[in-house]
């Protein structure tokens, strides 16, 4: 008997199906059994939300929770990369509608905006910061989930690539981790939450909530946000050295995009809600928001549909239309404008669960005013 058909039958015994039975089994059967032990292996992994007992939304169906366990999977990291990833040698296929890397920013705090993915996932971007008074040229990448298209762009701009932050494990942000740990050698510093509970590939350094990181002048503050993921993280950088009141950046992966927020996959609305309040309470209204992907003409569409009297909306879509007509990114944008026409960050829990696609059978709350927490910081600031 082999060590794997040994390894079979202890686990069927505990699952007490007879050993008789096993023995008796055709290869066909015993590929049913292996089947079935898997599909209960990636039921039991997946970090779905499993209740819906302190949110609107109902719980996920069996077939999608075992497929979310499945994307959590090296093997899916594999298959997904080998279809997806750009290779070493050829350029990137183009994003929808067209994506021009991009940098912006002041000297002391540059980001360079990279789309990756081609239209994989929607349009994802990859970013590159660093101070350009650094002499060593030291740079921090996020959600390198291309990895050589990002490779490329740190060359072309001299960079050499020393802190690599991943907002969640999904994926199409954390899926390069691996490569660039091994393109760059093992003192690159590849960062997650703390809560990600080992999903994210590659990691060597798990930040607590509001721990603070250091690359030369710039610093990074990581905010704990569970909603998408149970550990999203969104990190804000800021240059130690800037004048007071330089504007600071976060990286907000799929927590908080142009005009949205991400889906509620691992945690219920209200954690999320308490998230999203958790960046208005910390983040100056100045800060300049990167989200993770190029959704900004479809969630400003269906904000206006929402609301027809959202006239910010209509104005930030005008100007996000200009900008991809030109191939340009249409971020960043900032916590302050979004607080004027994101409708995720104006609703209550329910209102949250019910725009994030959730069945809605109760009454919702009465909407919770996160324009009083802008108003605090800016008295604070």
């Amino acid at each position: 008997m082999s060590m794997a058909t040994g390894l079979l039958m202890r686990v069927a015994t505990t699952i007490h199906l007879p050993v008789a039975y096993l023995a008796s089994l055709t290869l066909r059967g015993w590929a049913g059994v292996v089947l079935g032990l898997a599909v209960l292996y990636l039921r039991q992994i997946s970090t779905l939300s499993k209740s819906g007992k302190d949110s609107p939304c109902p719980p996920f169906g069996i077939v999608f929770r075992i497929l979310y366990g499945l994307f959590g999977t090296q093997v899916a990291e594999l298959v997904l990369g080998r279809m997806l990833h750009t290779p070493e040698d050829q350029p990137q296929a183009e994003q929808v509608g067209g994506t021009t890397a991009t940098t912006v920013g002041d000297p002391e705090l540059r980001v360079m905006m990279v789309p990756i993915l081609g239209g994989a996932f929607g349009g994802n971007y990859s970013f590159l910061v660093w101070d350009e008074n650094d002499k060593d040229r030291r740079a921090i990448c996020v959600d390198p989930a291309d990895p050589y298209p990002v490779l490329r762009a740190a060359e072309s701009a001299a960079l050499n690539i020393q802190l690599l932050l991943t907002t969640h494990w999904h994926f199409d942000h954390s899926s390069g981790n691996a490569t660039l740990r091994r393109k760059l050698g093992p003192s690159l510093q590849v960062v997650a939450s703390a809560e990600e509970r080992g999903r994210t590939p590659a990691v060597n350094k798990r930040l607590q909530d509001a721990e603070v990181l250091s690359l030369g002048r710039l610093r990074v503050r990581g905010h704990s946000v569970p909603g998408h993921t149970k550990g999203s993280m969104v990190f804000e950088v800021f240059n130690a050295e800037a004048a007071p009141g330089a504007p600071t950046v976060a990286f907000t992966g799929d927590t908080l995009f142009c005009g949205g927020c991400g889906a509620l996959f691992e945690c219920s609305a209200h954690t999320f809600h308490a998230s999203l309040q958790t960046l208005v309470q910390r983040l100056r209204p100045q800060t300049k928001i990167f989200p993770g992907h190029e959704y900004t003409e479809m969630l400003l569409q269906q904000a206006c549909q929402r609301n027809p009297n959202n006239d910010a909306a209509r104005s930030k879509l005008q100007q996000a239309k200009l900008l991809r007509s030109r191939k340009q990114p249409s971020i960043p944008t900032t916590l302050e404008e979004e607080l004027s026409y994101n409708p995720q960050l104006r609703a209550s829990p329910q209102e949250l669960a019910m725009l994030c696609g959730c069945a809605q059978d109760d009454a919702p709350d009465e909407p919770t005013s996160m324009r009083d927490a802008l108003l605090r910081q800016q008295k604070r600031d």
